[in-house]
């Protein structure tokens, strides 16, 4: 195999990760934002809801990313 090939292999394979950990971190972060709901104080409330949110978008930024790079590496291959 050549080098560009081990590294588009090696690309997919982080992009593969990626996109499993960005799904857990997502559906974290919206177990986190229910469980506001059945928090007792305000400040209890406003920091989990934050909290979620802020690892929601953080984990759908991880799966749009993953997507693009594997999106990418498909595309050149198909022209190749």
């Amino acid at each position: 195999m050549n080098e560009k090939k081990i590294e588009e292999e090696k690309i997919i394979r982080d992009a593969n990760i990626n996109n499993a950990l960005g799904i857990f971190i997502l559906v974290f972060g919206i177990i986190i934002i229910i469980s506001s709901i059945f928090t007792e104080t305000s400040i209890g409330q406003m920091t989990n809801l934050i909290a979620g949110i802020l690892l929601g978008l953080i984990g759908f930024g991880m799966i749009v990313k993953s997507k693009k790079n594997i999106n990418k590496i498909n595309r050149v291959n198909l022209y190749e």
